[in-house]
């Protein structure tokens, strides 16, 4: 059977590829994806590809399937596919342990249903039922489909602003399916495309009741975005004292927004109320990866009786696959069936691939201005250093004393006590930071440019409070878990309605979600945290639709301390995670042992 798989070999090694049986009708190609600009029509794709085996020849089927390819509106989708159909194909045990035996070639067949007149057809593959690997191997390279809806159906209402394509496929995906989980990267409108599908739900009178649990700082964004883009659809928060929690879970309402602690309260006495015969028509969990842990809140959201299950997180993977396996069991569950298990491994992962739909920003929004990022390593100013040297002394000698009584939480304050003392010297109020950030924001100013600072530490001594104090001559406004909700709104407004500030100072955590800052162009990270998608979450503050420049990111660290050992040791733990998926961020409690923090110190 003829078959053409194509992608970046490379990642196999020439030795694998070369002990595998290639029958004549069976050919590779490599292609680096990374080089190819997607958009541009005249680019020759059939012109860029190295062939390992000989190139088919024309009116061959394997010349038909390449022509189709390269033909088509994206060219790159299937080719993708098929590489990591190949991944999956040799790396399949019994595969690997043919492969690894000198001289002898494994082989792999795919059959094709017959056509008219017994040609082959290309584009209805039959799987052979009595092979596993060949069964897996046609549900990775099959088109993903996504259903159609009649135009119309977009037509019955007015929009405040067009949908982008790639909206109007996500609104689709919400429409026809039960079980999704949209992990769009950030900034793509994830929230404007769940209120439309529920718009068109609700005005075809296919859904009565919908929930949606989200952090409790995104609240008043959605009903924000609710009150814009679906006018007509009531919407209730519920909130206060479990006596008004009461009335409010049981009012008529066409959305119900609660938190994620709401939830974890009110787990039992929601149940009561939507059972087994009053499901909810739509569950929606925004930033699903708070339910990641399989603890109380996880728990309450699972049992919860619904009959669509919609999952939004830009990030499904924070630690490891087993957060991806926990939000699964959430998203692939409808109406009253028992709960699915699910655990890290292959039957995770075909079925992860079945209910995802990801798009990066990089491939929908080709007018977005690139995010370029600097790892700054500087020199702490000297009296900062007199002061680490001491702190980091006086530490060592302290975890040595405990003997064999260390413990991970001893290590973990003592990096605490180091990194806070790389941002701002307690004893001076130096700071090699703050300084290189006030000499950069004194040019970058001038030239209009304004700018973010996160930091994960909240304190006058070393967190936003002491850069906030640094950097007074820029007038800057501060945002952190200690802002009142109520208040918090009126931060973000004040920064985008008043160029007369030129930063807005936040910690990590409360700028990791739910804002808009493209007025800013510069981010400043004046520290690292240990999860690098949080990180990229607060970034993306400023990098998302609507930015008209480039953003700039530069993450800071000090020579010669903590904070570069910990960051090589973490280039090396996200190396391990980056085949997984897109975006891998690590826990440092869970990811680095007693011995690895040790060794930070040098007591391993």
């Amino acid at each position: 059977a003829p078959l053409l798989l194509v992608g970046n070999i490379g990642d196999l090694s020439k030795d694998t590829v070369r002990k595998l049986n290639i029958s004549q009708k069976m050919c590779f190609a490599n292609i680096d994806f990374s080089t190819i600009p997607v958009e541009d029509k005249s680019y020759d794709l059939s012109q860029n590809i190295i062939w390992i085996k000989s190139k088919p020849e024309k009116n061959s089927s394997e010349y038909s399937i390449l022509g189709k390819i390269c033909n088509s509106t994206n060219p790159f989708e299937p080719l993708k596919r098929s590489h990591q159909a190949l991944i999956e194909a040799v790396n399949q045990p019994n595969i690997r342990e043919l492969i690894k035996i000198s001289g002898l070639k494994g082989s792999i067949s795919l059959s094709f249903k017959t056509g008219r007149a017994g040609e082959e057809s290309i584009d209805k593959p039959e799987p052979d039922s009595n092979t596993e690997l060949t069964s897996l191997i046609w549900k990775i390279l099959a088109a993903p489909t996504i259903p159609k809806i009649p135009k119309s159906d977009f037509s019955l209402m007015d929009w405040p602003n067009p949908l982008m394509p790639f909206q109007k496929d996500g609104v689709i995906a919400l429409i026809n399916m039960d079980r999704l989980l949209l992990s769009d990267d950030m900034g793509l409108g994830k929230t404007i495309q769940v209120v439309a599908a529920l718009r068109i739900l609700r005005k075809k009178d296919k859904i009565k009741t919908c929930l949606i649990v989200t952090p409790t700082s995104l609240l008043d964004q959605w009903r924000q975005e609710l009150n814009q883009w679906a006018p007509e659809l009531s919407g209730i928060v519920i909130r206060g004292n479990p006596k008004e929690r009461s009335w409010q879970w049981r009012a008529r309402s066409d959305i119900i927004f609660a938190s994620y602690d709401i939830i974890r309260q009110d787990g039992r006495f929601l149940a009561n109320i939507y059972g087994h015969t009053n499901p909810w028509d739509v569950v929606v969990l925004d930033e699903a990866q708070r339910i990641k842990n399989r603890n109380q809140t996880s728990t309450n959201i699972k049992k919860i009786h619904r009959l669509r299950s919609w999952a939004l997180t830009g990030t499904p993977i924070e630690n490891n696959e087993e957060d991806l396996a926990s939000i699964m069991e959430f998203v692939d569950h409808v109406g009253t069936e028992s709960s699915k298990q699910y655990r890290a491994g292959d039957i995770l992962r075909i079925r992860h691939r079945e209910l995802q739909l990801r798009r990066r920003k990089i491939d929908v929004l080709h007018d977005l201005p690139p995010k370029i990022e600097t790892k700054l390593s500087i020199p702490l100013d000297l009296e900062q250093r007199k002061s680490y040297d001491k702190a980091e002394a006086e530490g060592i000698f302290f975890l040595k004393s405990l003997g064999s009584d260390v413990k991970i939480q001893h290590i973990l304050e003592l990096i605490i006590r180091l990194k806070q003392i790389c941002n701002v010297d307690p004893r001076t109020g130096t700071s090699s930071k703050l300084q290189n950030i006030s000499e950069r924001l004194q040019t970058l100013t001038e030239q209009g440019h304004r700018a973010l600072i996160f930091s994960q530490y909240k304190s006058l001594s070393s967190g936003v409070g002491a850069a906030a104090s640094y950097l007074k001559d820029f007038n800057p406004i501060t945002l952190t878990g200690d802002t009142p909700p109520d208040h918090r709104k009126n931060v973000i407004n004040r920064f985008k309605t008043s160029k007369s500030h030129k930063a807005l100072i936040i910690s990590l955590k409360v700028g990791g979600i739910g804002l808009n800052l493209q007025e800013a162009s510069y981010v400043f990270h004046l520290d690292r945290w240990w999860n690098p998608a949080v990180e990229k979450q607060a970034e993306d503050r400023s990098h998302r639709m609507g930015q008209k420049v480039k953003v700039n990111v530069i993450k800071y660290s000090c020579q010669g301390t903590i904070e570069e050992r910990i960051d090589r040791i973490l280039d090396e733990k996200r190396a391990l995670f980056d085949e997984l998926i897109d975006d891998v961020s690590l826990d440092l409690k869970s990811k680095l042992n007693r011995r690895e923090l040790l060794e930070l110190f040098g007591l391993g």
